[in-house]
């Protein structure tokens, strides 16, 4: 069959709302009553307009897997953001007959999470990536329905068009673009559903929520060289799901708005926000706004709209910096000002990683949290860089000037651990000193308590643990006073938390008191911004200076699949480092079993240089001999860098590419940056 990939249609922008309660989110969201027929609006299309039967039986059809592999490979950054949200959310509803699934404006099913024992189900009830769920072709359903209204909806059983899905309820919420164009659905199903039609009231607020928040995130993501503002008429919602964004460049001039901007400022659509000064959209100069912007970093203030009445506050933050410039993963030790360079001037979490989205939503989650004692849980494998976040998170939140107590659950012996974490008065057992031991709780009084490996920690200690984060207190060893304590903890840990609590190694409860919010760091061989980060590693083991990497040592680079990612990655560039007699990191000094397993670097060609096997924009890779077509490539690429003024993002988006195939060639071509020269 064939099957139509063109993007959706205009948005349609939820009325704004300053009223209070649970009314005030669901208009947030253009959640409104049921009773406005858009149920019958849907079954009369399904019979008068498509010609469908709903006793018929009836199964979602699906498109061919090329169909689907290009369209994800279109929308791969959105997908990469979008997993991010959507396993945090299952979280919520982890149950085995719910699903997530996450179409494109076409009703084509892109991603989707569940209990990983049900995919055969999933599967045979269409509820997988390939399936096609359009009004045209399934009938009154939530992601095809939702795709026509342009709005959260729900279809609950039997108002499904075709019986084959009346024991579905599906909660559905569309995700807008940059452009202000319908750009994708996001979906809760349920099978054999027992709950009333009114409880999936909440299942459809919180759909609608992780909508805006992936909304919200991609939309960062696309104006990273924008100053970027978030705002609203109450000054508690900015920063939340609820606000509205807007792209600013150097300029002073809207270069994006998203589907919330619009409404909030009294447009008709994003549209006609676009190239406007923001003299236009808000009562301030551009010169006032960018000094408002660089003095108070990411904080909230006050500015009059041109409305009558139409006050906002503004959240700013800056553009993101050139990814040359080393804004983390150095040592963790290391003073907040090397880490970050300025981190009043960027008002951002210092890590290097914003290049990256899940990295960036990583940041952007911990910039919301940090200051408002929600306590942050990071997954991730070892080696992603776990203990580096927390410590940038602590550098950047407001209790950086208090202590940073970092406490590994799997290194100590478990007769030891309960007295380093809740210290022990004199005497209070067998050894102990004589002055006794502050614990390391009690210690990070009015900082952050870093908890790494927390899976480990064993049952007896995660009793004492919860106690201690509800009541807001600990009770050393031996005494029987309780110290109160200030307490924010971040912990990690390498383990699937949710599976040590199904087998009894982990408690429920310490869970959901850790995991105010879960960020999960991707390992090193599937960020995006791969390139950057080994320049970023380069500098800091070779005293921040740069040096020069062969394009062939670059190739095995970005091939390798790093299984001990940025620690080993370390560890990799600082032996090449030390065995380059020139200062210049080649193929030559990397370790044999790293050149092995990445078995992608091609044969010396007859000239002794390397062969890339990087197509990009059509051009092959030249054949040896062949100097002046690769000299052409090269005029070509510079030139096409030029248009983009350099931005390696953009440029790549234009080709369709990567941005790690697009520095391979560039370090093929031997094409440097002007930041980089």
């Amino acid at each position: 069959m064939e099957f139509d990939t063109s993007a959706g249609g205009e948005c349609r922008l939820p009325v704004a709302s300053d009223d209070r309660g649970p009314g005030r989110l669901l208009q947030a969201f253009g959640l409104g009553a049921e009773s406005d027929g858009f149920l019958k609006a849907s079954w009369d299309r399904c019979r008068n307009d498509y010609g469908l039967l709903p006793d018929t039986a009836h199964e979602a059809p699906s498109a061919s897997r090329g169909a689907l592999g290009q369209r994800q490979e279109e929308l791969h950054r959105l997908l990469r953001i979008a997993r991010m949200e959507m396993n945090s959310f299952y979280a919520q509803i982890a149950e085995p007959r719910n699903t997530l699934v996450l179409t494109d404006a076409d009703g084509l099913v892109l991603e989707q999470v569940g209990d990983s024992r049900q995919n055969r189900q999933f599967r045979a009830r269409g509820l997988a990536p390939g399936f096609i769920w359009d009004e045209r072709h399934v009938g009154t359903n939530g992601p095809g329905t939702c795709l026509f209204e342009q709005r959260p909806v729900t279809i609950y059983r039997d108002e499904h068009f075709f019986r084959d899905f009346s024991d579905l309820s599906c909660s559905a919420a569309p995700i807008w673009g940059p452009d202000g164009r319908l750009l994708a659905v996001l979906d809760a199903s349920s099978f054999d559903c027992t709950d009333s039609r009114q409880s999936q009231l909440h299942t459809l607020l919180l759909v609608s929520m992780s909508a805006r928040v992936i909304e919200q995130i991609y939309f960062a993501n696309s104006f990273q060289d924008s100053w970027i503002v978030r705002f609203h008429s109450r000054a508690e919602l900015v920063g939340m799901v609820h606000d509205a964004m807007l792209a600013v460049d150097a300029d002073g001039r809207v270069c994006g708005a998203d589907s919330l901007a619009a409404g909030l400022l009294r447009r008709e659509s994003p549209s006609e926000l676009i190239g406007r000064s923001v003299s236009e959209v808000f009562d301030l100069s551009p010169a006032r706004f960018f000094a408002n912007a660089r003095s108070m970093p990411c904080r909230i203030w006050a500015t009059q709209g041109h409305a009558p009445g139409s006050r906002q506050f503004l959240s700013v933050r800056a553009p993101h910096r050139p990814a040359s410039v080393n804004v983390g993963w150095a040592d963790p030790t290391a003073p907040a000002a090397r880490m970050a360079g300025d981190p009043a001037a960027t008002g951002r979490c210092p890590v290097e990683g914003e290049r990256d989205p899940v990295m960036a939503y990583n940041i952007w989650c911990a910039e919301q949290v940090m200051n408002k004692g929600i306590n942050i849980l990071l997954q991730g494998a070892t080696g992603t860089g776990k203990g580096t976040l927390a410590k940038a998170i602590h550098m950047r939140s407001d209790r950086s000037k208090k202590p940073f107590i970092a406490m590994c659950c799997a290194a100590i012996p478990e007769t030891l651990a309960e007295s380093e974490l809740f210290g022990y008065e004199a005497g209070a057992f067998t050894g102990a000193r004589s002055g006794g031991m502050r614990g390391k709780i009690a210690a990070s009084h009015g900082g952050t308590l870093f908890l790494d490996e927390i899976g480990d920690m064993p049952l007896s200690l995660q009793a004492r643990l919860l106690h201690v984060l509800e009541e807001k207190e600990v009770t050393p060893l031996g005494s029987t006073r309780p110290i109160a304590v200030d307490l924010h903890v971040i912990s990690a840990s390498n383990h699937n938390l949710l599976e040590l609590i199904e087998q009894g190694k982990f408690r429920e409860d310490l869970y959901y008191r850790l995991n105010g919010v879960t960020l999960t760091l991707p390992p090193l061989r599937e960020r995006q911004d791969l390139v950057e980060l080994i320049d970023t590693v380069i500098r800091s083991e070779n005293g921040d200076r740069p040096a020069l990497v062969d394009p062939p040592a670059m190739d095995c680079l970005l091939a390798y699949g790093w299984p001990g990612n940025v620690r080993e990655l370390r560890n990799v560039v600082r032996t090449a480092l030390a065995l380059s007699p020139d200062g210049t990191l080649h193929l030559e000094q990397l370790p044999w079993t790293l050149r092995s397993a990445a078995n992608a670097v091609p044969p010396r060609a007859a000239d002794g240089g390397m062969r890339s096997a990087l197509h990009v924009a059509g051009l092959d890779d030249a054949e040896p001999g062949e100097a002046d077509t690769d000299a052409d490539s090269r005029e070509e690429m510079v030139a096409l860098l030029q248009r983009h003024r350099w931005n390696v993002s953009h440029a790549a988006e234009s080709l369709a590419v990567s941005r790690n195939t697009l520095y391979r060639r560039m370090h093929r071509l031997g094409i440097l940056t002007p930041r980089a020269k």
